[in-house]
């Protein structure tokens, strides 16, 4: 425990000669910044797709394997997140995994280390998996975006609309048995609805599978969609329905 100062040194201070007291100054409380939103990043023009090459869709045209895929990505420069992130986050896991999510953006960590899901959220997600026997090596992961967000705000639409050609181009190429979507944006993006995670968790919905053109081939893939594990760790008591989707997925697999 800090010492208390003593009472002298504590009281007012006296203009000499005087003996009036002398007012301590006001003090000023400290502004704290705004916190970093879509909606602020978009007012700031910061959710305008930049106009440099080709867009997204032109660019995994001829894409055909992972590799290729990961080069366009790291090569494009549509999407002005790129600008401000440290690494571009490709994905990390198994791609013959029959299990492949999707998640929203990276955050500081995913960032830093250059693949998504590696902080308290990636290890949250990991344990989930888990629980119903799906270790690293089972499933296959990655976002939406493959750039961290400012501040770990939500992308704007603008910023979602840039990037997706790049990850359906990704799930067309993994060509997984089933989807699972982390997070609303992820699974709003991926099943064009603009339902809430909380209507849509938990039920079975088809993802059309795209051609490099973007139109769709006529398959579809079971996905699922559930609360991103970052969400349950602000909101922990949520945590029996992400179990509840678990159950489910793992019914999915046995048949």
């Amino acid at each position: 425990m800090r010492p208390r100062a003593p009472l002298a040194s504590r009281a007012p201070a006296v203009q000499a000669g005087t003996g009036a007291a002398t007012a301590s100054p006001a003090r000023t409380s400290e502004k704290r910044p705004a916190a970093a939103t879509a909606a602020s990043a978009k007012a700031a023009g910061f959710g305008d797709a930049a106009s440099d090459g080709p867009n997204a869709r032109e660019l995994v045209a001829n894409t055909a394997t992972l590799d290729a895929l990961r080069a366009a990505i790291e090569s494009f420069h549509g999407c002005p997140l790129r600008n401000t992130a440290r690494n571009t986050v490709f994905a990390r896991g198994n791609p013959q995994a029959k299990v492949m999510i999707v998640g929203e953006a990276p955050g500081r960590d995913e960032d830093l280390a250059g693949e998504p899901f590696v902080g308290p959220a990636g290890h949250l997600l990991d344990r989930i998996f888990a629980s119903i026997g799906l270790g690293g090596e089972q499933i296959y992961i990655t976002n939406i975006l493959n750039w961290r967000p400012p501040g770990n705000r939500s992308p704007t639409q603008e910023e979602i609309a840039a990037c997706l050609p790049l990850v359906e181009r990704h799930i067309a190429l993994i060509e997984p048995d089933l989807l699972v979507l982390a997070g609303g944006i992820a699974a709003q993006s991926l099943l064009a609805t603009s339902d809430s995670i909380t209507r849509l968790r938990g039920k079975w919905a088809d993802y059309a599978l795209r051609d490099p053109a973007g139109e769709p081939t006529g398959k579809t893939i079971p996905a699922l969609p559930t609360f991103h594990p970052a969400y349950l760790l602000r909101r922990p008591t949520e945590k029996r329905f992400a179990w509840q989707d678990m159950l489910t997925l793992a019914e999915r697999l046995q048949s």
